[in-house]
């Protein structure tokens, strides 16, 4: 069976701001390195924002399984893909942490409500969003069977507009880990 390409990102919601950001698919998913990350804060936020940069987010996204499939890639080369990651993931969230007045890193990251969101773009227009439920320091997907409610899907050929009220749509499904 052909492994079907996957484009990745994530929108967050905070009380002081939005963050979208690219993924990788390299086993799992990763921060991406190259693909666009933002952040903005939250009482400057614009429907269009949204659609706009989650479009572009998607479009950035880079799957690297075929390359690396059964580990018949180059090990060195895929060191470096996850050592540019964890580099571009610090710099943006200790960012968000120096920007917000977080009090660490950590905090920016697991006070917020999450989507993540997913394209099979070979396969599909449909781009999938998946609202998340806060688990202490992160987001996870939920079980089979408590998900009802928690799917949305929108055309990758839709408007930013449609695009972005369909995650502002996830982002209200969550259960986000903050009070």
């Amino acid at each position: 069976m052909k492994k079907v390409s996957d484009k990745r990102a994530v929108i967050m919601r905070t009380k002081k701001y939005y963050a979208i950001y690219c993924q990788d698919v390299l086993g799992g998913s990763i921060f991406s390195s190259t693909g666009s990350s933002v952040v903005l804060p939250r009482k400057e936020m614009t429907v269009q924002w949204i659609g706009e940069n989650l479009r572009k987010s998607l479009m950035e996204s880079h799957d690297y399984s075929l390359q690396f499939n059964s580990h018949s890639g180059n090990d060195s080369e895929r060191a470096k893909i996850i050592d540019l990651s964890r580099s571009a993931e610090r710099a943006f969230w200790f960012g968000i942490r120096d920007r917000f007045g977080f009090k660490d890193h950590l905090v920016a990251v697991s006070k917020s409500a999450a989507v993540f969101i997913s394209w099979e773009y070979e396969q599909t227009d449909q781009i999938c969003f998946l609202a998340t439920r806060g688990r202490g320091g992160g987001h996870s997907a939920w079980y089979l069977g408590e998900d009802e409610g928690k799917v949305f899907y929108v055309s990758s050929h839709a408007s930013d507009e449609e695009i972005a009220s369909v995650a502002l749509q996830a982002l209200d499904a969550c259960q986000p880990n903050y009070a």
